[in-house]
Parts: C-alpha cells; structure tokens; sequence
C-alpha cells in the first residue's frame, strides 16, 4: 500500500498539526523510528524541527519546500492546501502565544517576510476565527486576546443550545404541517 518512509511522513505531518509541544519533542523529534528515516524524509524532518526550535523564517521556508512533496503524494495532494494553511496558521499560533502584543514590523522579521504579507495572512486567519488576536493597523501591532476556557465552552454551550433550538422549531413547525 506504501512504504515505510511514506508512512512515517503521514505520520510526521499530522502529528505536527495535533500533538501537543511536548509530546512533539518525544515522540517525532527525539523518536528513534523517525531519526532512522531522516535522510530518507529531510522536508519534513526539517519541518518539525524548524517548529520546534521556533525558528520561524526557516519554519516558513520549508513549508513552501513541502508543497511539492504534498502535490506529488496521491494521498496527500487533496489535502495539501488545508495542510498548508494549517502549517501557517500553526507557526502564527505557536509565536503569538508566546506575546500579549508584538508589532506587525517584528513578528514579520522573525517570519522573513514582508510586514503587508503578514498582515494579509493574519487578517484571513483572524477573520476566520483560526486566531484569537487583534491588528491595530494604525499602531502596527497584534495584540492577542486569549478567552479563558471557562468562557470559551460558555459561548460554545450557548451556540450549541441556539441551533438546537431552532432545529427544534423547524421540526415543530414540520410537525403541524
């Protein structure tokens, strides 16, 4: 069905997406069945490590290196747009977790990329409710705005219950029919 190698990159590639910082570390960066393959997989080896060293220019630089490699997998080609958007929105995640607030003119430095790029990237992600931050354009600054999981699972219920609510008219007004 598919070799080994090819294997453990399905598995690099969606364990980067799911895993947790430090189960990363364990088990992708440090694993013994991933250093094997190294040089058979040095994209997405590099990738994860990349990542994990939050080395961000090189991080988006191997992720436009992936997309070749993405295209020519059968099994991958379908998916690769998301997972590279997904790749993006993680790097951006990973780096404003770390800021309260942080200027469009840093944070693009440390991506290697222009600061009207980014703030193209961000805003699609932040409008797509991907990022939970703020672009003061005038300031030139992101600010991220971190709800607490308390509130978070409020708002969830809420929206929830709503739909609920109105699956449950709609069928009522089925009913009377």
């Amino acid at each position: 069905l598919c070799e080994y190698s090819e294997f453990v990159t399905y598995a690099v590639v969606t364990s980067l997406l799911y895993l947790p910082r430090t189960e990363l570390k364990k088990s992708i960066i440090d694993g013994s069945e991933i250093l094997q393959l190294a040089k058979e997989i040095p994209v997405v080896i590099r990738l994860a490590n990349t990542l994990y060293d939050c080395d961000y220019t090189q991080y988006l630089h191997t992720i436009v290196a992936l997309q070749p490699h993405l295209i020519a997998n059968r099994y991958l080609q379908p998916h690769a747009g998301y997972l590279l958007r997904e790749f993006h929105v993680l790097g951006f995640k990973q780096f404003l977790d770390s800021y309260q607030s942080v200027t469009l003119e840093s944070m693009a430095s440390s991506f290697g990329v222009g600061t009207e790029f980014l703030d193209v990237q961000l805003s699609r992600f932040i409008a797509a409710g991907r990022l939970t931050a703020k672009i003061d354009k005038f300031g030139g600054v992101v600010e991220t705005n971190r709800p607490d999981e308390k509130n978070a699972r409020y708002r969830d219920m809420i929206q929830k219950g709503d739909l609920l609510l109105n699956r449950i008219q709609k069928l009522g007004r089925v009913v009377d029919l």
